[in-house]
């Protein structure tokens, strides 16, 4: 019987997930520090609110708008080297960064190099994922996304220990150069090509070979696409601009977009909210954010695997629990009590860490079911563009609205729009599709 090699869905696999997350660890939790190790060293420069949010600003920019690149840098030259380039990039950045006195040298040091550097990381790691499983991508992304959840609990501890003992100075450098420890994890990235399985052919329509990336592009008349030339063309190609074409996936990233835009707004002032809307002091509202994140962390290592068993499409399981955090967010809008919010809090983790596990997953989803999976590193990068478009947007629009109205609690409802809008796109293409 004829036989065709397929991915592993697991042995090697999970040193991968492993590798994923030793660096998520060391490199993308480290967003959640950045006003622990910044504050008092900006406020020494006479920088403050204003400064502290350009810097994280343009950091937000720099790691979505390098989806742009970070799709072809991936599939020229895997996600091995891209990971081990996004590690070195941090670990350089921070250490770069604890030579800098003034603000446009953090700026270009931390906002735009340690940016890109996330971008790079974030991408490649989830392409090496998705390579090595096929009906366990979820517990799989769930475990790798789990060493951020690890890293946002013990970075705060090192940072606030090291800069008691030292100064900002030396605890960038420290802190740089555990940022290099995300290089031991991607040599573990090492390519699917060394794992393959045999399999028979016929028992999974997965089997099949994939078709080339540009296979399903058609002209408007139906004849298959000559070969291209020209520069802008071989641009083109590389980059897969077609899979912008399809009036589906833009439905698809324009969706998560905004479900990153509302979840990207709470997480900044939800502390506003509990201290100036709820009344809470600084440690009881420190207590329901320390909540809200042990129950994101324990979801992320248990739920994904319950799914996956279940045989839930990502789109459909990110769909139910974003009319979950809906229903969630507005109930906490309108507490005041400490217990309830703590309760609030927990549920909320639940239904976030269930969102941000299946936003790439969801992407990957839609190529592996149009086989255009080779498209996957550019649809990612799209996906992480649109979503720094719209945060650049919607996400100062909020803003705005915090500070004109004076209400936090309405700032969360507005935030709920974005994700109702998200359902009912969905939601209707979903109709269409299956009237079709």
């Amino acid at each position: 019987m004829a036989a065709s090699r397929i991915p592993p869905d697991g042995d090697y696999g999970w040193v991968v997930v492993a590798g994923c997350a030793l660096m998520n660890v060391f490199n993308q939790s480290l967003v959640s520090v950045f006003g622990l190790m910044f504050a008092d060293y900006l406020s020494t420069l006479g920088e403050h609110a204003f400064g502290a949010a350009l810097v994280l600003n343009v950091c937000n920019i720099s790691l979505n708008f390098s989806g742009v690149i970070t799709g072809p840098i991936i599939k020229k030259c895997k996600p091995r080297k891209a990971a081990i380039l996004g590690s070195i990039l941090t670990g350089t950045a921070l250490t770069i960064c604890s030579y800098s006195t003034s603000l446009w040298q953090i700026v270009l040091s931390y906002s735009v190099t340690f940016g890109f550097g996330l971008g790079l990381i974030q991408s490649s790691t989830f392409v090496a994922l998705n390579s090595y499983f096929r009906y366990r991508k979820g517990s799989a992304v769930g475990f790798a996304l789990a060493g951020t959840g690890v890293g946002q609990i013990l970075m705060p501890l090192l940072v606030q220990f090291l800069l008691s003992n030292y100064n900002f100075k030396d605890t960038t450098l420290i802190i740089g150069g555990l940022a290099f420890n995300g290089v031991v994890g991607a040599c573990l990235l090492q390519p699917i090509e060394w794992h393959l399985k045999e399999h028979p052919v016929g028992d999974h329509v997965e089997s099949q070979p994939l078709l080339p990336a540009n296979a399903t592009l058609k002209h408007a008349n139906g004849n298959t696409c000559a070969t291209q030339t020209g520069n802008w063309s071989k641009l083109a190609a590389l980059m897969d601009i077609a899979i912008l074409k399809q009036v589906s996936f833009l439905n698809l990233i324009v969706g998560l977009g905004l479900a990153y835009t509302a979840s990207t707004s709470f997480s900044l002032f939800f502390p506003y909210f509990l201290q100036k809307s709820a009344n809470l002091t600084m440690l009881e509202a420190a207590n329901c954010m320390s909540v809200l994140s042990t129950t994101d962390l324990i979801t992320r290592v248990t739920v994904p695997a319950l799914v996956d068993r279940m045989e839930f499409s990502h789109r459909t399981t990110f769909l139910l629990a974003g009319i979950c955090l809906v229903v969630a967010r507005s109930i906490m809008a309108e507490m005041r009590s400490m217990v309830a919010l703590l309760v609030t809090s927990a549920f909320y983790g639940i239904f976030r860490s269930i969102t941000i596990v299946n936003q790439n997953l969801t992407v990957a989803e839609y190529c592996s079911e149009r086989r255009i999976e080779k498209m996957l590193p550019n649809a990612l990068g799209f996906n992480m563009v649109t979503k720094g478009i719209l945060v650049l947007s919607l996400g100062q629009i909020l803003g705005w609205l915090a500070d004109f109205s004076g209400s936090y609690s309405l700032n969360l409802h507005a935030q709920n729009l974005l994700l109702i809008t998200t359902c009912i796109l969905w939601l209707c293409e979903m109709y269409f599709r299956d009237d079709n």
